[in-house]
């Protein structure tokens, strides 16, 4: 049996470690981040990651410091094979990536060396493309540069946004983890060669992608409504593209390209499409926005808002 060790956070690792333990490969050890509190009342609320090892009676460990000479003593007392990570949301040090025979390895939602960083699913999908992929690599100090062991291509659906994009990213790399643990797993504890040899990146051509902030969200009329379709769908459902209207935020969650021209001053809105919602002036075509987020309510198709809220052409959307 392998005995791993799987370090994670975010929603993106689940369908792996899920995956492990439904096929009799449950990590000796799951690590996560700390408790958080979170909401208005300051909750402390455990990663996805960590409830799913308590719901299901995995061994669990939560260390402020996951480098700290004591989280190295407790991970090398139960002698790993491999340790792998997916989304932990914290550095991965040298005596870490080496407390295993099998090393330390990623999974990673993009094809490497192509956006390195925080948000690869969110920046594939803001720059347009129309494939992106997963890689799995041995982690080595620098960040997402390590070689790849194990890499597959996704086509981006046609309207994807990144809560579908990175549920199928996520459960593509839990699909490619398990392929390589039963397939390619030595028994010293070594990943094998035969399949996936390891290959550098090409360093010259990585690319880099930032950390999500609110101001990254800000949608800007100004650009063409294609570039404007594309931050939609990015940051869609969550945290969501955003403008003001009425002095109040408002998310603007879902949209559809059309081939009006511009009716009135960029930002504006040009039109109220009945039961659909309404469109909004950008600088070469208007965007027909149709699902939106007004500032503390539900999530509502953007007609049902235009209604309540007495929408009229004219009226201005602004950053």
């Amino acid at each position: 049996m392998i005995r791993s060790v799987f370090i994670g956070s975010s929603e993106y690792g689940l369908p792996a470690l899920q995956l492990m333990c439904r096929n009799n490969l449950k990590p000796i050890l799951v690590i996560s981040q700390p408790n958080k509190p979170a909401g208005r009342n300051l909750r402390e609320l455990a990663t996805p990651i960590s409830l799913h090892a308590i719901l299901n009676g995995l061994p669990l460990l939560t260390p402020q410091d996951i480098n700290s000479p004591e989280s190295i003593a407790a991970i090398m007392d139960l002698a790993p094979d491999i340790i792998i990570t997916a989304s932990y949301g914290g550095m991965i040090g040298k005596k870490l990536r080496f407390a295993a025979p099998g090393g330390a390895i990623n999974l990673h939602p993009s094809l490497l060396p192509k956006y390195r960083g925080a948000s690869p699913i969110n920046s594939a999908l803001l720059n347009g493309e129309k494939v992106t992929g997963t890689s799995i690599y041995r982690l080595i100090a620098a960040l997402d540069a390590g070689p790849i062991i194990a890499q597959a291509e996704l086509p981006i659906l046609a309207g994807e946004n990144y809560s579908c994009l990175h549920i199928r990213l996520a459960d593509q790399a839990a699909g490619m983890l398990l392929d390589l643990l039963n397939s390619n797993f030595s028994q010293n504890g070594s990943i094998s060669q035969t399949r996936f040899p390891e290959s550098p990146q090409d360093h010259e051509k990585a690319t880099w992608c930032p950390k999500i902030d609110s101001s990254l969200c800000n949608i800007s009329w100004h650009n063409p409504a294609e570039a404007v379709y594309n931050k939609i769908r990015a940051f869609s459902c969550d945290p969501g593209a955003w403008v003001y209207f009425r002095n109040m935020k408002l998310k603007i969650l879902t949209a559809e390209l059309t081939d009006d021209k511009p009716e009135g001053a960029v930002g504006t809105i040009a039109r109220i499409v009945k039961n659909l919602g309404f469109t909004v002036n950008c600088s070469d075509y208007q965007l027909l926005v149709t699902k939106v987020q007004a500032a503390g309510k539900k999530i509502m198709d953007a007609g049902s808002y235009t209604n309540g809220a007495r929408v009229s052409s004219g009226e201005k959307l602004w950053m």
